[in-house]
C-alpha cells in the first residue's frame, strides 16, 4: 500500500538514504562519483534538510512529501512556489526497486491537490538523464527550453520540462 504524506524531522536519515541511492542509480554515468557524493552531503545534510522541512511545516502549501511503502519510506518530492499558480519540481526519487508501481504519479496528482489553483509544474532536468526524461515525458511535461551548466568544469544541460495543469482539474 501507498501512502503520500508530508516529511517530517525524523524522515531525515530516509531522505538522506534515498537520496545516496537513487543519486547513484540516476546519475552514476552522468556525474563524476566525487561530484555526487559532495553533492549530496552538501543538499542533504541534516541541517539542509531540517531547514527545508521546518519551512515547509510553516507553509500553507506544504510541498516536501514522503512516499511510503507497506509503511517504509521510499521515496520523496518537493516543490517550491515561483508565482501564484506556477511551481517547480525541485526533487522527486524513489528508490529503484520501487519504480513503475505509480508513486512518481502519486507525488504529481498529489501536488496538483495540495498546491490548488496549480498552473503549472516544471522541472529542470539533465539532458542526459533519459530515466528522468522519460519519466516526465510519459506524464505529459513537454520540453520547453534549454540551459547549460558547468558542474566541475563540464558542461552539462539542463531541460526545462513543463506540465501545463487545466483549471478544470
Amino acid at each position: 500500500m501507498i501512502k503520500i504524506r508530508f516529511a517530517a524531522n525524523e524522515d531525515i536519515p530516509y531522505i538522506q538514504s534515498i537520496a545516496h541511492e537513487t543519486w547513484t542509480y540516476t546519475y552514476g554515468e552522468i556525474y563524476a562519483e566525487e561530484y555526487i557524493r559532495d553533492f549530496i552531503s552538501r543538499v542533504y545534510s541534516n541541517e539542509n534538510l531540517r531547514l527545508s522541512i521546518e519551512r515547509d511545516s510553516q507553509s500553507t502549501k506544504r510541498s516536501f512529501l514522503i512516499a511510503e511503502y507497506n509503511e517504509k519510506p521510499v521515496g520523496y518530492a518537493q516543490t517550491r512556489q515561483v508565482n501564484e499558480e506556477e511551481f517547480e519540481l525541485l526533487r522527486i526519487y524513489v528508490r529503484p526497486e520501487f519504480h513503475k508501481m505509480g508513486i512518481g504519479n502519486d507525488f504529481i496528482q498529489e501536488y496538483m491537490q495540495l498546491l490548488k489553483p496549480i498552473h503549472q509544474l516544471f522541472a529542470w532536468v539533465g539532458k542526459d538523464n533519459q530515466v528522468g526524461r522519460a519519466f516526465y515525458e510519459k506524464r505529459g511535461f513537454v520540453p520547453v527550453t534549454e540551459k547549460t551548466e558547468t558542474i566541475q568544469g563540464q558542461n552539462k544541460t539542463q531541460v526545462k520540462y513543463v506540465l501545463h495543469i487545466s483549471k478544470h482539474e
